[in-house]
């Protein structure tokens, strides 16, 4: 009998520790991972459309309004209309938005590094490249059971 336990199982329970490691860690500075990671996404840009932001932080079109309703409630980001689109709004950073990505980004920094405390380069780069085939995996089975 084996008594590894299987990966998959492995991976969700970390990712449910790391998650909630995270938020806890973010707490103070009222913001949750969600949100944390869409003020992330948006810091290099000079603004995104709602459904970009969506796709880059996987988060249906629902989702992405409660987000960004909450952002805009704390004057950390601010929807403009798109000049390119009519139909659709560009999404941005606030200077406010800004200063405290900034502060949090330090922190969860230190945070990141004591996820990773004891891994190797090497260690680091299997594991992406693992993961990366098992997303690949997960994403050709969820197209073929769309598809059936």
């Amino acid at each position: 009998m084996n008594n590894e336990q299987p990966l998959g199982r492995m991976i969700y329970f970390m990712a449910q520790d790391i998650r909630n490691l995270a938020e806890r860690v973010l707490a103070p500075y009222e913001l949750t991972l969600e949100q944390f990671q869409t003020l992330k996404v948006l810091s290099p840009s000079t603004g995104m459309t709602q459904r970009q932001l969506g796709q880059a932080i996987n988060k249906n079109p629902a989702n992405m309004t409660r987000i960004l309703d909450r952002l805009e409630a704390k004057s950390l980001s601010v929807r403009q209309p798109d000049p390119a689109d009519r139909r659709a709004y560009l999404v941005l950073l606030t200077e406010r938005g800004r200063v405290l990505l900034d502060e949090v980004k330090v922190v969860f920094e230190r945070f990141s590094a004591g996820v990773h405390r004891g891994l190797t380069d090497e260690m680091k780069r299997t594991t992406r490249k693992v993961l990366g085939i098992m997303a690949a995996n997960v994403e050709e089975m969820s197209t073929a059971m769309k598809n059936d």
